[in-house]
Formats: structure tokens, sequence, C-alpha cells
């Protein structure tokens, strides 16, 4: 079958994603350097503070869903948008307390606005190309993620002070909601995807796959814990040389992460299958490889390969979720249906950050094995579902 480009709404969202990360990815990789080094918060204050932005934004992302599938999905998704740029204000605050209330909020906007825009990405996608357009979603959005990194790179290495180049993102995600209010949705598709689930193992409950895919989500978030962790971790181990090696290892993570969801987006077969074998499993790969490099003093370069090694299983992820489920809910409880994605893996990065922060005070590979843990459990529960299936078709 001929690949057809993606219509016109379809780039735009994915363009709007492109221009949101290249403005709070940067703010991300330098608030957690911000808060320790400059405002001497605890890595288990940072922990709490990522905690609640990612657990409260559990119970934001499914109020987006409903919100999506009650009202207009495109003007819930344009609200979630304005108010991200309170993050970027974080660095004028000069209190703890404050310049963590505004990443808060920032995080929690963008939060509310996912689940509604992953749902348009779906209306406004021929149901045979949606992997492909989360694979683009996803390539855009980590790659403008992993240029806001090199301009934030850059401007360390120049003197810029932190506050600044955190304010610059303001100006970005300005821009990606000029492009969400482009979106006209002129065509709209309703049929569900013809999902890899129903087509390969027509015997297996939806319902039931869809089960495995949350329990598995939650675990994944169990072991998902924000990269500000191996920002810091990067930044001691070279801490005569700057917040540059930290900022470093944020950009190997989204460089990867963007290159595999774009290759990945275009790969045809089962979502299923994918999911855990080159999303869930790296991603377990890549804190333990990231623990043995931390206990056994490796190499630097051992380090940044296992932080692209865990790039390469959330680009999997990030692309593969969402496909697989739109080929398991209906149009009409679509978005809600990714605001419980969301909430899943909202729930397990709430108490793996929390986790993370407290397992520090242990040694600095004690958390890392914590996340190896947790996501080879997720790859291995999915991988029970999808072979499973595999006897079933047999």
């Amino acid at each position: 079958m001929t690949q057809r480009s993606l219509p016109r709404d379809a780039w735009l969202l994915c363009f709007s994603a492109f221009s949101a990360d290249l403005g709070y990815q940067g703010v991300t990789a330098l608030f957690p350097l911000y808060l320790i080094f400059q405002l001497h918060a605890s890595l288990y204050a940072y922990g709490v503070v990522t905690a609640i932005a990612f657990g409260g934004g559990a119970f934001i992302a499914y109020l987006g869903g409903l919100a999506g599938d009650r009202f207009d999905r495109k003007r819930v998704a344009v609200a979630g948008n304005l108010f991200i740029p309170l993050m970027a204000l974080a660095g004028l605050a000069h209190a703890v307390g404050l310049a963590a209330l505004l990443y808060v909020l920032g995080w929690w906007a963008r939060y509310f606005r996912s689940p509604p825009r992953r749902a348009l990405l779906v209306s406004a996608t021929p149901p045979q190309e949606r992997t492909r357009a989360f694979g683009m979603l996803h390539a855009l959005d980590i790659g403008g993620g992993m240029l806001s990194a090199l301009i934030v790179l850059a401007a360390l290495w120049l003197n810029v002070p932190v506050a600044t180049v955190m304010l610059w993102a303001v100006v970005p995600l300005v821009v990606s909601t000029g492009l969400l209010l482009l979106v006209r949705r002129s065509e709209v598709y309703l049929q569900q995807t013809p999902g890899p689930v129903p087509a390969e193992a027509p015997r297996a409950a939806p319902r039931g796959v869809l089960a495995a895919l949350l329990i598995s989500a939650t675990l994944y978030g169990f072991s998902f814990y924000n990269l500000g962790f191996p920002i810091v971790t990067a930044v001691e181990a070279h801490a005569a040389r700057g917040y540059e090696w930290g900022v470093l290892a944020y950009v190997v993570y989204l460089g990867i992460s963007a290159l595999s969801g774009y290759a990945l987006g275009n790969r045809r077969g089962s979502s299923t299958r994918a999911l855990w074998l080159l999303g869930y499993l790296p991603s377990a790969l890549g804190s333990g490889l990231i623990a043995l490099s931390v206990a056994w003093g490796l190499h630097p370069l051992a380090f940044y390969l296992a932080v692209g090694v865990l790039g390469l299983g959330m680009g999997a992820v990030e692309t593969f979720e969402p496909a697989l489920v739109s080929s398991l809910i209906g149009h009409t409880r679509l978005s809600r249906g990714m605001g419980f994605l969301s909430v899943s893996r909202s729930i397990g990065q709430f108490l793996s950050n929390l986790i993370m922060g407290a397992l520090f005070g242990l040694g600095r590979a004690a958390p890392y094995t914590y996340a190896f843990a947790s996501a080879l459990l997720a790859a291995l529960i999915f991988a029970a579902v999808d072979l499973r299936g595999g006897r079933r078709r047999s």
C-alpha cells in the first residue's frame, strides 16, 4: 500500500508539539540545576516537586480528557497550552517554594492539553497512518526538545544567566499555541484504527488488552523518573566542568528519542510486541546501565550510552502506547482514553520521583536499580499478553 502524506491538521499538531518542546524542554533541563545548585534544595525536595508535577498531572490529564470529550477538543488543547509558559517564570522566583509552584502549574497545564491534542491527531489522521502520525508527533516533539537543550547548552557556554535562558521559552510556547489555533478540522476520520490487537488476536478481548496496557503503563511510570536525576548525576560527576555535562545528557536522551520515534512510526507490524520489546525493555536496560556506570565508576561514555538507551525506550513507548489505545477505544471516548493513558503513567511517575529522591540517600546507584526492576516488570507483563495472544492465533 502506498504511504500517503499526513493531512495538514496532523502536521500543524506535530509542529505545535515541536514549538512547545522547543520552549519548555530547556526549562526542564535547567530547573533541577537551578533548584539544587542555586537555590540549594535537596534531591529529595526535587523528587517531591516532580512527584507533585507528574502525579498531580494524572488528575489534571484525566480532567483534560473529560473536557476534550465533553467540550471542543481544540479549545481545551489551546487553553492548556496557554498556561505552560508559567514554568518559564520559575527562574525569576529566587525562592524554592515559588519556583516549584510555577514549575508545577506549567507542567499541569501541559498534562491538561495532551489528551485532547492526541485525540485531535487521531481524528485528523487516516486510520492506517496513525502509528506514523504518533511517531512523527514524537519525533518533532522531542526534536524540538533536543534543539531546546542545545540552545541551553550554547547559552551556558556563553555564560548567559539561567533565569534568562528559562524565560526565553515563552516565545516558542506562544508560537505553539498559534499553530493549534490554525487547526481547521476540515477532514475528520471517525473510525477506529484497524488496530494490531484486534486484527492479530481476534479471540482476545480488547478490554483485557487495554487493562494490561494500563497496568504496564503504570509500572513503566514507576520507572519513568524525571531526567533531572541523571542531569544532576552527570553534573556531580563533572563538578569542575559546569552544568553543561548535565544538559548534554538531556541532549543525548532527546536526540535518540526523536530518532527512534521517527523510525518506529514508519514501522509496520504488531504495536503490542513493539511496545514491550522496543519500549519497556530498553527503558529497563538503560536504567540498569546507569546504575552499573555509577556503581562501578565506568567511563563517562558508558553513562551517556545508557541515557541513549533510555531515549530509545521512551521514543518507542510514546509512539506505540497511544497508537494502541486508539485501536481499542471508540472515537466518542477517545480523548478520555488518552486521559486514562496519561493517568496510568502519571500515577507511576508520582511515586517514582518520590522514591528516586529518597533512594539517593542509599547511594547514587540505588534509585536507578529500582527503576530497572520496575520497567523490567512492565516489559514482562506485556510480553506475557503478547505471547498469550500468539498462542491463541496458532
